[in-house]
């Protein structure tokens, strides 16, 4: 099952990249397969979209919450952008000359998806990395503030979803849309998985759905546990 833990902001990170990774490495793998996966993403895209709605909708009376959403929507477009523009920066070398591997275990385009947590984690090995490698990086000082200056802004990021989830968000229409998103997920999951084991790909699921590959936000968290309803009143 999917991760009952999945929280509403969460919700919109893996709904959009599982989305995206399916019309990338799936669609037209097995033709026959294309009408069930684009009934199962435009149905998890539906679902996506309206617990983003429902969580504005429940913020939207408290300006903290929106001032806490302001603070972490520039950074993180900032970190991704920044993961792209040095990507592209790498490219511009002569081939040979920078180890582009070294620095990307991923395609950047792949990276600059990902939630808070894997975003840092991927800035930090870009500035690893380029303690490794800087003879080899034109401008290495410059990307090397603009990293760092992106790396930081997450700890803003971070900073903000702790505000936000520690919110005591009690709209029963909202948990009704997560649980909704958790059970199409975990259906999209199963038509994923059963088109990899049709086609003999070794395509992981991880590589598809992302909460598979992240750490779990809270202790005790486990999967394979069918999500409940948050109050009794609700089920």
């Amino acid at each position: 099952m999917a991760d009952a833990y999945i929280d509403f902001d969460e919700t919109r990170i893996y709904g959009d990249y599982a989305i995206d990774q399916i019309a990338h490495h799936l669609v037209g793998r097995v033709r026959e397969f294309d009408a069930a996966l684009h009934l199962a993403t435009a149905t998890l895209r539906h679902a996506t979209d309206s617990v983003a709605q429902q969580l504005h909708l429940a913020r939207s009376a408290d300006p903290s919450l929106h001032e806490a959403v302001a603070l972490r929507e520039a950074p993180l477009q900032e970190a991704r952008e920044v993961l792209l523009r040095f990507a592209r920066h790498l490219e511009s070398h002569r081939a040979g000359t920078v180890p582009y591997g070294a620095f990307f275990v991923e395609p950047a385009t792949t990276l600059s998806q990902r939630g808070p947590q894997r975003l840092a984690a991927a800035l930090d090995h870009v500035l690893g990395s380029l303690d490794e490698f800087a003879a080899s990086v034109r401008d290495q000082a410059y990307w090397r503030d603009e990293v760092l200056a992106a790396r930081r802004g997450i700890d803003t990021v971070k900073a903000a979803d702790e505000r936000l989830r520690a919110a005591n968000l009690r709209s029963p229409t909202l948990e009704g849309a997560r649980l909704h998103w958790l059970r199409v997920y975990e259906a999209t999951r199963n038509v994923v998985r059963a088109l990899l084991a049709l086609s003999g790909s070794p395509l992981g699921l991880e590589e598809i759905f992302d909460d598979l590959a992240d750490h779990h936000r809270a202790d005790g968290a486990l999967d394979d546990v069918a999500p409940q309803p948050a109050h009794p009143e609700e089920a």
